[in-house]
């Protein structure tokens, strides 16, 4: 019997999770009382102070560019200029990210675009298992 090299990803922020399978996703909590959702586990919903914890569920890929920053000074080694943007997802979650693939001058608030999961810019743990990150592209634009 021969061993595989088995190592899985792990999650390059506290919003991504990995399965078994290496698929990733974003997870987020919804409050069963209210419809309210987060990015983080409460104990309570935040929203309508249920006290029934909000129950987990795997995020949409889909969402709109709600808000955005085209930034041009960076740490050495960040390639400059790149796109910091906050978008909606179509389930109700917002999350901060990258926009990738986009001239900046062809920003719209409200622009469809896709999440796409990564290898966290090549970063890898002390045992050499990748991160995986996330950033967003255009929807229509492939990665």
């Amino acid at each position: 019997m021969t061993m595989q090299n088995t190592t899985l990803a792990k999650p390059g922020t506290k919003v991504v999770r990995v399965g078994p399978d290496g698929a990733a996703w974003i997870e987020g909590y919804r409050c069963d009382e209210c419809g309210a959702v987060v990015t983080v586990a409460t104990m309570a919903c935040r929203n309508c102070a249920s006290r029934t914890p909000p129950a987990p569920f795997r995020a949409t890929d889909h969402g709109t560019l709600y808000s955005w920053s085209v930034v041009h000074r960076s740490y050495p080694g960040i390639a400059v200029p790149f796109v910091s943007a906050i978008v909606d997802l179509h389930d109700g979650l917002s999350l901060k990210g990258t926009l990738r693939n986009v001239d900046a001058t062809t920003l719209r608030l409200g622009m469809p675009v896709v999440l796409v999961f990564d290898d966290a810019g090549g970063a890898h743990d002390q045992n050499g298992a990748p991160y995986v990150g996330y950033h967003f592209v255009p929807e229509g634009v492939s990665e």
